[in-house]
């Protein structure tokens, strides 16, 4: 049998350690909304910083029933029904806030990167919300008032695609 340099041994030994120890030490990396709309990233709980988790909670902070240790529901950003769409369209005009909206865009089926569409949304919804018509089949338009524009409107259209249990929006090219 042949004999093992005990020489190697010790630094090969160190090296998988050294490797292994990040690893170990990383911090979970929370990510929520804010009271005003805006995304935080925290190595603390959503609640400790008066926030709501985007994500749902990890199985061992679950609690029965659906409800997470630190008091958010999970799913907070999918739109489970056409009401849950409209309202957090009409959020994210009363916050003025396109990550709200962009929140609630399926991105990888728009034909637009997502950089383009925040910048197309953020234009948007700093004009007021006049109306929001439409349904799930025929999706969403947005009609908002045109600055100085006598009551002129602006109208943006939204169709309304199924994903994974949710209804999202998808701009129009």
């Amino acid at each position: 049998m042949p004999s093992v340099n005990r020489y190697l041994i010790a630094p090969a030994l160190c090296v998988s350690v050294a490797i292994a120890l990040p690893a170990h030490a990383q911090t979970a990396i929370h990510r929520c909304v804010g009271a005003d709309g805006r995304p935080a990233f925290t190595d603390q709980p959503c609640a400790t910083i008066g926030a709501t988790p985007v994500l749902p909670p990890a199985a061992s902070t679950a609690r029965p029933g659906g409800a997470s240790v630190d008091g958010a529901s999970a799913g907070l950003l999918c739109a489970k029904s056409l009401a849950d769409l409209r309202g957090g369209i009409a959020q994210g005009f009363a916050l003025k806030s396109a990550n709200r909206i962009g929140g609630l865009v399926l991105w990888n089926a728009s034909g637009q990167s997502a950089v383009e569409g925040i910048r197309g949304i953020e234009a948007l919804v700093r004009q007021p919300l006049v109306s929001m018509e439409g349904d799930e089949t025929a999706g969403i338009d947005v009609a908002t008032s045109i600055p100085g524009g006598d009551l002129a409107t602006r109208h943006t259209h939204f169709d309304v695609v199924r994903d994974s249990g949710c209804l999202w929006l998808r701009p129009r090219p």
